[in-house]
């Protein structure tokens, strides 16, 4: 007879997702992969059957893979913020702004009620303040809140799936030569100088910069919790993903506070990234299914069709105008429409694909921006 324990039993099935994931993500169909994405689908599938993690689960991933992206994608920060910087804002607006267009419209010609729609876009651009911010402005109507939520609980597992996608399958349709693509990503960029000068006279508390890590997990943490009010709109702060994530750039940029060195040493960031990301994949995708099946039931399947375009039409439309119009790389228009779309697992699947962290930076600088856009935009369409 086998006799697990309960605490044996949540770790036995944290990891068998993970194998799972692993074996699904290595089948390809014409060159095309999930990889490591697919924890998420299968953590799907068992959070259908009943399979849960803790909350704390899936915020520990969430914070250790994006501070350790920030960590990595912090030396060329700020030469791609300055080189790319007024791109990056416009289309963050044009993706909030196209959206909410065909919000409006799901609403107006497909008769879906307003409070259901906004939860759907909330799910679809997998916003946590722009949810947060759609509740608020229906605080006064119970009913009104929990349509708001059960939008996004239908849309999130999905728009998240669609982006993941996005990512792999547009370099494979346009052919790209991923080796000329990523050195088009570095032009430009200003790297911080690593000669030695000064660097003898600099001390570690750690040999391979455990402590800055932590110490960037810690003041993200905090930082992501200041509530910045917007007058007559709400509020909005960066939350676990944005506050590690900008002091993980920061951090990565500067490589030293005076004699202290903060640099990590990479063979640590890359396999904490990976534990990051099996652990949000994981806890994301088991809340996600517990209610997939019970929430498309109840509301229809052609929500889904909704929340696809909601999806689709955005993200294919910024991805075109940010080669078209602003010529900007096609790795850099791929994690900008990431940002722009507050999707980290989008993130994650564009690193693996693009083969280089370098792509963080992008999802950086339009990360912040498109929270505050989708916190205003909340608040538009409640009263439009």
């Amino acid at each position: 007879m086998l006799s697990i324990q309960e605490s044996a039993m949540t770790v036995l099935e944290l990891f068998l997702i993970a194998a799972l994931g692993y074996c699904v993500g290595a089948v390809k169909v014409r060159g095309i992969g999930l990889g490591s994405s697919a924890i998420f689908l299968v953590a799907l599938v068992f959070g259908h059957f009943g399979v849960s993690f803790p909350a704390a689960l899936q915020t520990t991933g969430m914070v250790l893979f994006i501070s350790s992206v920030g960590i990595s994608a912090g030396p060329p920060f700020v030469g791609n913020l300055r080189r790319h910087g007024a791109a990056y804002v416009l289309l963050c607006l044009f993706t909030a702004v196209s959206g909410s267009l065909v919000c409006v419209a799901v609403i107006r010609l497909a008769g879906v009620e307003t409070p259901l729609a906004m939860g759907l876009m909330t799910g679809a651009y997998t916003t946590s303040p722009g949810f947060a911010s759609a509740k608020e402005a229906f605080h006064a109507s119970a009913e009104a809140v929990a349509m708001v939520a059960a939008g996004y609980g239908i849309m999130y597992p999905v728009g998240t799936l669609c982006k993941v996608l996005f990512v792999q399958m547009v370099p494979r349709l346009l052919g790209a030569d991923m080796e000329r693509e990523r050195a088009a990503l570095r032009h430009g960029s200003e790297m911080p100088k690593t000669g030695e000068d000064g660097s003898r006279r600099r001390f570690r508390l750690d040999a391979l910069g455990f402590f800055p890590l932590a110490a960037v997990i810690a003041c993200g943490i905090l930082l992501g919790g200041i509530t910045i009010p917007l007058p007559g709109i709400g509020s909005f702060s960066l939350g676990n993903s944005g506050g590690p994530l900008l002091m993980g750039l920061l951090l990565g940029h500067l490589g030293h506070i005076g004699p202290l060195d903060v640099r990590v040493d990479p063979r640590i960031v890359e396999p904490v990234k990976e534990l990051g990301l099996i652990l949000f994949f994981t806890g994301a995708g088991t809340e996600g299914g517990a209610q997939l099946v019970e929430i498309v039931s109840q509301y229809g399947a052609f929500l889904l069709v909704y929340g696809v375009i909601l999806v689709f039409v955005p993200l294919t439309l910024g991805f075109a105008i940010s080669r078209r119009v602003f010529r900007l790389p096609m790795l850099s228009g791929l994690a900008a429409m990431s940002g722009g779309m507050t999707c980290s697992p989008s993130l994650a699947a564009l690193i693996q694909t693009a083969g280089t962290t370098d792509v963080a930076s992008t999802y950086a600088t339009t990360y912040p921006i498109a929270l505050i856009n989708m916190v205003i935009v909340m608040q538009i369409l409640a009263k439009v």
